[in-house]
């Protein structure tokens, strides 16, 4: 089975008739990626345009903060619910290519939720941001933290690689890649894309333990560089930042 059958599969197996009903919360990474735009973290206004979104809850959140949201998914299934809460759709593998109907320049906000960690090329994903962004345009990434003390902790100490998905289809959820702050500052970097920001994950923060601190390559010597550390290893959830 390929992977586009694959995704696709499992996709119409957990649809729900209820993903069809419009989006009133609770999802943790829908609700902390809207937290960042009600506060000013992530711009609003134009386009909007959410790779991996799924059933379209990102866009039925954010409808009154842009003028236009796309859904670009893998499954068609995702979909037909994501265009029955008013997002405009796109059936496409980033993997394959571009978004031949997107010019270039012409979107504003880029979201990925969950996303980066399931597709091949993530380097070829960050230049097609980069295509279709315009100046001053912003890129959101949500993905798991590797970095993490307590995944690490589990490798270190108990052999076993951290799961960082509650999907249990398929091994790791699907997961083809692990990614740090460090190397989303690369992958989005190579594709010209600056002024990297790792917000904090307020609802899953924790303080990491001193050990972990210390074992960094450039252990913290001041206030500053103990707040970047924290961040660094505290937070189970990636929540990077990048302009164009």
């Amino acid at each position: 089975m390929d992977k586009r059958s694959l995704y696709d599969t499992i996709a119409i197996r957990k649809l729900k008739s209820q993903d069809f009903d419009r989006y009133d919360g609770g999802n943790g990474r829908v609700d902390r990626c809207v937290d960042l735009f009600v506060r000013g973290d992530l711009r609003s206004g134009g386009s909007l345009i959410d790779f991996g979104g799924g059933i379209g809850d990102l866009g039925y959140a954010l409808r009154d903060r842009f003028d236009r949201t796309i859904v670009v998914d893998i499954s068609k299934d995702n979909l037909r619910a994501a265009a029955s809460k008013g997002n405009r759709t796109v059936h496409h593998d980033v993997d394959v290519g571009s978004i031949v109907e997107l010019g270039p320049s012409c979107i504003d906000v880029v979201t990925a939720l969950d996303f980066i960690e399931h597709i091949v090329d993530p380097i070829g994903f960050a230049r097609e941001c980069a295509r279709l962004l315009r100046p001053g345009g912003q890129v959101f990434v949500n993905t798991p933290n590797i970095q993490f003390w307590r995944h690490m902790e589990m490798l270190v100490r108990c052999g076993r690689f951290p799961h960082t998905s509650g999907d249990r289809e398929v091994y790791h959820g699907g997961h083809l890649a692990f990614y740090t702050f460090s190397d989303l500052c690369e992958i989005f970097g190579t594709a010209g894309l600056n002024g990297w920001v790792q917000f904090n994950d307020e609802a899953g923060y924790e303080n990491p333990p001193d050990q972990w601190l210390q074992s960094l390559e450039y252990p913290p010597r001041n206030r500053d560089e103990y707040v970047t550390a924290c961040k660094r290893l505290g937070n189970p959830n990636l929540m990077f930042r990048c302009e164009k």
